[in-house]
Parts: C-alpha cells; sequence; structure tokens
C-alpha cells in the first residue's frame, strides 16, 4: 500500500525502499516485544534513553531508505510547486482576482 501511494506521488517506478522501511521497523517492533516478553518486567530501560534511541532509528532509516525515493526523482519539488500554486490561487480567490 505504502509503495502504491509513493507511485501516486511520484510517478516513478517502485523500488521497494518504502516497504524496507515499514517492514524493518515492524520486524524491530516484534522483536522489542519478544525481549520484553522474554525478559520480563523488571528489566526496562528508562524513557529518557528509550525515547532518543527510537527517534535516532526512525530518523536514520527514514534518511535511508523513505526520503531517497521522494528526493531522486524530484517529487518534493514538484510538492512544493503544486502546494505554492495552490496558495496562489486561494491568495488570488480572497483578494478577488480570479
Amino acid at each position: 500500500m505504502h509503495e502504491l501511494l509513493f507511485y501516486h506521488v511520484t510517478r516513478v517506478t517502485p523500488t521497494w525502499e518504502v516497504t524496507c522501511f515499514f517492514v524493518l521497523h515492524g520486524v524491530c517492533v516484534v522483536v522489542e516485544v519478544g525481549l520484553r516478553k522474554w525478559l520480563g518486567h523488571k528489566w526496562r530501560v528508562h524513557w529518557a534513553i528509550s525515547g532518543p534511541i527510537t527517534v535516532a532509528f526512525v530518523a536514520s532509516t527514514a534518511a535511508w531508505l523513505f526520503f531517497p525515493p521522494l528526493l531522486r526523482d524530484g517529487a518534493d519539488q514538484k510538492s512544493i510547486e503544486d502546494l505554492n500554486n495552490v496558495v496562489h490561487c486561494v491568495v488570488r480567490k480572497f483578494q478577488g482576482r480570479e
């Protein structure tokens, strides 16, 4: 589903990087839950440590797998241009010019 969404945004043949991003995160959640059950509730990492580690993991894997398909073919620039066109259209409408 994510590759289909990216295809509709970028109009580029899927590279499966986005799917790998979500599959990797799903596998990591399964491993985390399994480790918690195996180690029990006595051994827990404080949120001040686990939070930044989680954010760093998501950011690094996003830079590696999630953003390259968007940046590779200029989809980010096309989206920014489309958004600017919408903003200009709305501004003109409120100023009375159509």
